[in-house]
């Protein structure tokens, strides 16, 4: 939800508060000059109404996210227990009251308490709804794309001519590696066809996928010792959504040139705590590809809005150059 709209809901909030207050004031006593005559008192309550909305808003709410509903009901009657008698306990001093005081009295205001706390959580859910509203709706349209994307991934004509030609270059040299070379490619269309569609993968089918694309880009280096792409030997049991690697794949490979450095382009993942980290080296033209390296490529971009819709709050992404090499990193919450 936009923050304007945020603001102008609490504002609005506070101002229908203080209106009902205000006239709650009004006609229980004896008038409009009983409220501006104890102006003070009601900026006194009002500080308390604050305090206990927002604690309800910005902390006790978070039980209600993790479905501990016993806990947040015990917990809103003894905070609002706690509110009403300090608020009572604090009053005496600051504004003078009989020295026997009917502690009966504190009941309302326990009761208002609780109204306002809970009303303080109502409207973080209704916030909470409506941007998990709008998320799904962005996340459907985004699913949408990435078919299309797909779809062009599979009909790349640059990816395919490449292949086509090393696999060419092969058929009468190393027939047998040839033939390999056309069964990967085929295993690749098939994974781009069926399971990439799925809003979840296996992070063990996914990680053979890029072997596949590694393994095909990899021919025209020649030389197996210039990629390297290191994983853990035994992959736990993790759903991720399919392909979110794959633009780094792309950019190594699109940017990458041969040098004396080997691995020339290296690729990593590691998996700790329920945690991925992918990182990605590959060297390149500083002189000619430098400002393309420091944006990360497009693909790389367009991954940035995808996991703000599939993974809130639960990424961090980087990218740097160093001389010629540029380095990128994705760590990921699963």
């Amino acid at each position: 939800m936009n923050k304007i709209i945020k603001i102008i809901l609490h504002t609005f909030y506070w101002m229908v508060f203080c209106l009902l207050s205000g006239a709650m004031s009004f006609r229980l006593t004896n008038g409009s000059d009983f409220l501006l005559h104890h102006l003070n008192i009601y900026l006194y309550n009002l500080l308390w109404a604050v305090i206990q909305f927002y604690l309800f808003y910005f902390f006790v709410y978070r039980l209600i996210e993790q479905q501990r509903y016993v806990r947040y009901f015990v917990l809103t009657i003894i905070i609002s227990i706690g509110f009403g008698i300090a608020m009572i306990l604090l009053f005496l001093p600051l504004f003078g009251a009989p020295t026997q005081m009917n502690w009966k009295a504190a009941v309302p205001t326990i009761i208002g308490m609780f109204i306002i706390g809970n009303t303080g959580s109502l409207l973080r859910g209704f916030i909470t709804w409506f941007e998990d509203i709008q998320r799904r709706q962005e996340m459907e349209k985004m699913l949408i794309r990435n078919e299309l994307d797909v779809l062009n991934a599979q009909l790349n004509p640059h990816f395919l001519f490449n292949t086509l030609n090393n696999i060419d270059s092969l058929i009468f040299r190393q027939p047998q590696k040839a033939s390999e070379s056309l069964i990967t490619l085929s295993e690749i269309m098939r994974y781009m066809l069926y399971d990439a569609r799925e809003p979840k993968v296996l992070l063990s089918r996914e990680v053979e996928h890029y072997q596949r694309i590694i393994r095909l880009q990899s021919l025209r280096f020649g030389n197996p010792e210039a990629i390297r792409f290191d994983t853990p030997a035994a992959l736990p049991e993790i759903w991720v959504a399919p392909l979110l690697f794959l633009p780094f794949i792309e950019n190594a490979f699109k940017y990458a040139v041969k040098s004396d450095i080997f691995p020339m382009i290296e690729f990593r993942m590691t998996i700790s705590e329920n945690e991925i980290c992918w990182t990605s080296r590959n060297q390149f033209q500083a002189e000619t590809d430098d400002k393309t390296a420091r944006r990360g490529g497009i693909g790389l971009s367009n991954l940035k809005r995808r996991l703000e819709l599939l993974y809130p709050g639960k990424y961090s992404h980087e990218a740097s150059v160093n001389g010629n090499e540029f380095f990128a990193e994705l760590k990921l919450k699963s």
